[in-house]
């Protein structure tokens, strides 16, 4: 099914005439070039998506069907088996001793089909708990759509559903900036509409932010290639691992009003940290840059849950031996360039790429010679969560790892708290430890003043292999 003037209407149809999920017509960027990216690398998978811990056992189908309509409606489509509900593990049993990150480890190795998504339930988890997977090909939405089926699925689309702050220039996640209070423009909304385009230095910003925003797009296009063809052609195993890391959000927060950043910068910060014990992370040259995806929707698509997002590049100081001027130095990477890249004129021009070259930018951006780490930021809803009357206690986000890649991130925050999800080709005992490392990190962060002086502080924090033994 296409809308007016060949553009993709969203729901279009298979042979039985159900909706599929795939659009038809002119596709915008970056969801030609992800559906490029996909045709040129079949190996990889391109799974996002949460797991979800329930109180108590798992929703029966009538329930979950209730629950899961509105996520079918927005996406235009229905689940990847075609069944009412049920992905392909269905309400399996838990075995012994399985917790919450042993369920989400194993939803990276199940394949989904593109364009589709998937919703499974395990029951029997430690301390009589349950589990709900939403997976989606990220062809279908980016992390901040996730974050609007996450909204639809538990109902939290009030306007009470965000907290007040946005987490800098990584925030895939959403902002109420501005928003009516229902809809899924809620829950996706980018902090682009919070700008100050008329304030102070509106009229300085008007021009630079567009020379900005053309640098940072496209000197990773244009520059020569750090690694060899082989690795920026290569897929990832068929095995992934994946690791979690759960504090409070509070914790983040005061790191970065002391050191006045973001919540971003500190994630990313951590993450610079805990690559330092890790060279075989690193890029070909001994480097690290990460791959962040920005949020650019303006007021005329805050309610698309489909691809809207513009990866950004930030060089990392694994180098740097002292924790807070590693801080000090992401926080000067990163200040201003997200602005740069939601200027409503960069969002103009990006509508604008051909289909064609969505792709061939992709394959640039995303080549293991040019950008080593994909780093998601995902802020979801701060207030309690409950999906078919049963409370979510934790949520674990899901992210995919590029074609050559060896390691990506998540950090998603709601209900307070922050979870950190690692997916690499590590083993999954190198997961863990890296996800400790990132929380031992943030405890050094923690305790660690604007200029390096150590304050009392405390941490609350627990890395995945305790926190999934509940």
């Amino acid at each position: 099914m296409t809308g007016k003037r060949g553009k993709p209407s969203g729901k279009p149809t298979g042979k039985r005439g159900q909706p599929t999920g795939k659009p038809t017509g002119k596709l915008p960027f970056p969801d030609a070039a992800l559906v490029a990216y996909g045709k040129a690398h079949p190996g990889t998978g391109l799974t996002i998506g949460v797991v979800l811990e329930l109180e108590g056992p798992p929703p029966g189908w009538r329930q979950l069907d209730a629950s899961l309509r509105p996520v079918a409606e927005l996406l235009g489509t229905g689940p990847s088996d075609g069944g009412p509900w049920t992905g392909a593990d269905g309400n399996a049993e838990a075995a012994p001793e399985r917790g919450l990150t042993d369920v989400a480890h194993e939803a990276l190795a199940r394949p989904l089909e593109p364009h589709r998504w998937s919703c499974s339930t395990v029951a029997g988890l430690p301390g009589g708990t349950s589990a709900l997977v939403w997976r989606a090909d990220h062809r279908l939405l980016d992390g901040a759509g996730v974050v609007g089926v996450l909204a639809a699925l538990t109902g939290a689309l009030g306007p009470d559903a965000h907290g007040p702050d946005a987490h800098g220039p990584g925030a895939l996640g959403p902002g109420a900036h501005g928003l009516g209070a229902h809809g899924p423009g809620a829950a996706t909304a980018s902090p682009a509409r919070a700008e100050p385009w008329r304030a102070r230095g509106a009229l300085h910003r008007a021009v630079t932010d567009p020379l900005r925003a053309a640098w940072l797009c496209g000197t990773p296009l244009l520059e020569r290639s750090r690694g060899s063809a082989a690795e920026a052609a290569g897929d990832p195993p068929a095995t992934l691992s994946y690791a979690c890391a759960e504090t409070d959000l509070g914790l983040l927060r005061g790191i970065a009003r002391r050191h006045g950043t973001t919540v971003n910068d500190v994630y990313l910060a951590a993450l610079s940290g805990a690559l330092r014990a890790q060279p075989q992370l690193h890029g070909p040259d001994g480097q690290m840059r990460a791959l962040v995806p920005v949020n650019v929707r303006g007021p005329g698509d805050a309610a698309v849950l489909r691809n809207r997002h513009i990866p950004l590049r930030i060089p990392l100081p694994v180098a740097e031996p002292d924790a807070g001027r590693r801080l000090s130095l992401v926080a000067a990477r990163t200040a201003g360039r997200a602005r740069a890249l939601r200027h409503p004129l960069v969002r103009a021009v990006f509508r604008s790429v051909p289909a064609v070259a969505g792709g061939w930018c992709f394959e640039r951006y995303f080549d293991p010679g040019r950008a080593t780490l994909l780093a998601s930021n995902v802020r979801g809803p701060s207030s309690p969560l409950v999906v078919a009357g049963r409370r979510v206690l934790r949520i674990l986000p899901l992210n995919f790892l590029p074609a050559g890649h060896r390691l990506s991130t998540v950090l998603a925050t709601a209900q307070g708290r922050a979870v950190a999800g690692f997916t690499t080709t590590e083993p999954r005992s190198a997961a863990e430890s890296f996800a400790a490392a990132w929380l031992g990190e943030l405890r050094v962060l923690a305790t660690a003043g604007p200029w390096g002086r150590v304050q009392a502080a405390g941490v609350d924090a627990t890395a995945s292999p305790a926190a999934s033994a509940r």
